[in-house]
């Protein structure tokens, strides 16, 4: 079975030179060169194709979509990798942030803490943790995208259209604000681009495992 690797166009957005590095550590350890956007290539995978992602949203893309014969993310082989050079954090206390695209991947959501023990960083619980989770920052509190809903219907339609709750951008901020009124450490380890942001608006200091795995300085 055969890696297709889509590196998430948000990341690549967001996160670029977090994006390059982990685009050349999966090049180099695994020869597998990034397709692209999965809104447009994931009708290439067959069933012997193993669509690798960074972002939750793809993933449910490609599992719906997609004839892909499994699903991983790139956290996982970080994980499995005894070679990979993991930075280190020196023990700081960051909160972790579930993201409730990825709500029922108890898999994940072990190798992301793996992955933050793995860097020496202490992680802080919420009570909303895990399958409790119902935090997708902007994602949830704007109207559904309509390409999420026609490619992930079952998501983001059939189980999750109760979870839609658009507001406008002051009521936003006020209840990542509040959100974030729960947290104790300044510092918040997100898996989302949506989650990281609305963390970041919120008042805290929201870090997505990409650019904590793939720092552009050394931590000290």
């Amino acid at each position: 079975m055969s890696y297709v690797f889509f590196p998430s166009c948000k990341a690549k957005a967001d996160y670029p030179a977090a994006s390059a590095l982990l685009q050349e550590y999966i090049a180099e350890r695994y020869g597998v060169a990034p397709i692209g956007c999965c809104r447009v290539h994931h009708k290439k995978l067959t069933s012997a194709d193993t669509g690798l992602v960074v972002c939750n949203n793809c993933a449910a893309i490609l599992e719906e979509s997609s004839q892909a014969g499994n699903i991983e993310f790139v956290w996982n082989l970080i994980d499995n990798d005894t070679s990979f050079p993991f930075p280190d954090y020196h023990n700081q206390a960051m909160t972790v942030q579930d993201c409730w695209v990825a709500v029922e991947k108890k898999a994940l959501q072990d190798t992301i803490r793996s992955l933050l023990r793995k860097m020496n960083i202490h992680i802080v619980e919420l009570a909303d943790n895990y399958d409790r989770t119902r935090f997708c920052g902007v994602n949830l509190l704007a109207k559904c995208n309509p390409s999420n809903a026609k490619l992930a219907p079952r998501r983001y339609v059939i189980e999750g259209s109760h979870m839609f709750t658009p507001c406008e951008p002051e009521e936003q901020r006020a209840r990542f604000q509040n959100h974030c009124k729960q947290i104790t450490t300044e510092r918040v380890a997100c898996y989302c681009k949506f989650c990281t942001d609305a963390i970041n608006m919120g008042g805290k200091k929201g870090t997505h495992i990409l650019e904590l795995l793939f720092p552009s300085t050394p931590e000290r």
